[in-house]
């Protein structure tokens, strides 16, 4: 059996090699090395579609900070505590910010692993030092590059964004992600990235090295500015909301959402202000909402409810697996806003008359200390959802068996929906939009 212990005294070093950027006819390709001595050596790539040439110096720096997101997936089979670049220059202040990234984005990891470490114990960044200026950005943008995932969170942006000039961003698109974007009828066109994974990676899952959740927004936050720049888009466009805030473990930074959360989101924004002087901004449309208003919003656009998929385990197949906990919070929080009639058209079934689902009802309701790990909000707003499923007549197996814990909850169901957190990064336009859109 491989240990956290055993496997950092026997590799002790990881190495982010080099990375060999070619420009095809229509894209730039980008082939990451890495290589854990004594175990394997590791092959990782993207590809941009780009129709013009970039500038080269930015384009490398963007590509060279892009591998060391990537570095993560493969670091953790070993969780080698010297963490070497060969390829690349960072500041001191960059590689604190990564020695944080990795902590705290691998809170999760380390938690369902048994891992018990220190922030500065965890991994120690080797490179050149340097003074990093950023490189002067003088390219003209406009329009909003928004991340598409398939779920509702990104079906709300897409729709109040409907008058900006929007080009959808995807990483390897899947079939819900592709249907979502088809409805959307509205958008300018489309920007989708690929990312292909050293399948030696895989076979180290199998053997038995460590594995687990990495914080995946922080890599799609990287590739999205690359992609911003190549299209030449100003926004970027996440709809992350502030319920993505809370920890997933109670008590603890172990947050499954970190890499969505407001902090990260400000981290990053300072990060990419260290590498290039761009007008660029990234930012989360929905920063200031929680999941139940973003809800309520999206129960409004009808014509996504039958190709909307917010499940992980069902959405390459574009199913509900009706079995997970992501399922289960989706169905509750959307109880509010839509018919039973319409959930189960949705759904397939009543969610909430299903015995499998009892304990991770009692985690998204709080009764358990710990939320699932899975992109859901917080306890409150589900509880007050089934607050108001039950005080409107609702009845169901799982209500009825926690019926007495879920009406304790003191807030209202229109106290969440009149809230807004002021902690966002909202341009004064789009903050004004979104305002009105949640009053209507």
């Amino acid at each position: 059996m491989f240990t956290f212990e055993n496997l950092r005294k026997e590799y002790s070093t990881f190495i982010y090699k080099d990375y060999v950027v070619e420009r095809k006819e229509s894209s730039y390709r980008v082939e990451y090395h890495f290589s854990i001595p004594g175990l394997r050596d590791f092959k990782s790539s993207w590809e941009f579609p780009a129709l013009e040439e970039a500038d080269e110096e930015i384009l490398n720096r963007l590509f060279f900070n892009l591998g060391m997101v990537e570095t993560i997936s493969y670091w953790k089979c070993a969780c080698s505590p010297n963490l070497v670049i060969e390829c690349g220059e960072l500041s001191k202040e960059q590689c604190a910010w990564w020695e944080k990234l990795y902590y705290n984005g691998l809170g999760e990891f380390m938690y369902r692993n048994g891992i018990v470490v220190e922030q500065e114990d965890l991994v120690h960044i080797q490179c050149k030092e340097a003074l990093i200026r950023p490189l002067k950005d003088n390219k003209a943008y406009s329009g909003c590059l928004v991340s598409v995932g398939g779920g509702k969170d990104s079906v709300v942006s897409l729709e109040l964004l409907k008058e900006e000039g929007i080009i959808t961003y995807a990483v390897n698109g899947n079939s819900t992600t592709h249907n979502v974007i088809d409805v959307c009828d509205y958008k300018k066109g489309t920007y989708e990235a690929r990312r292909v994974l050293d399948k030696e990676l895989l076979e180290l899952n199998k053997l038995g090295y460590l594995n687990g959740h990495i914080p995946f927004s922080a890599v799609v936050a990287f590739s999205s500015v690359i992609s911003a720049y190549l299209s030449g888009n100003k926004y970027i466009v996440l709809s992350n909301e502030t319920s993505a805030n809370e920890t997933t473990v109670k008590d603890s930074f172990v947050n499954h959402q970190y890499s969505k959360s407001y902090e990260f989101e400000q981290d990053f924004m300072w990060y990419v202000k260290t590498m290039v002087d761009t007008p660029i901004l990234y930012f989360s449309l929905l920063r200031p909402l929680m999941e139940i208003q973003i809800a309520m919003l999206f129960a409004r656009s009808k014509q996504y409810h039958q190709v909307f998929r917010s499940c992980n385990a069902g959405s390459k197949q574009g199913i509900w697996c009706c079995e997970c906990p992501k399922c289960l919070f989706v169905y509750i929080i959307l109880l509010p806003f839509l018919s039973q009639e319409e959930l189960v058209e949705i759904f397939g079934e009543n969610l909430l008359e299903k015995e499998s689902l009892d304990l991770y009802f009692r985690e998204l309701t709080g009764i358990e200390e710990n939320k699932p790990f899975e992109c859901v909000g917080t306890r409150k707003e589900v509880l007050v959802s089934l607050k108001d499923y039950i005080n409107k007549g609702g009845k169901s197996l799982l209500t009825e068996r926690y019926k007495d814990i879920i009406l304790q909850e003191q807030d209202e169901l229109e106290t969440l929906l009149s809230g807004w957190e002021e902690e966002n990064n909202l341009p004064v336009v789009y903050a004004d939009m979104l305002r009105t859109c949640i009053k209507q």
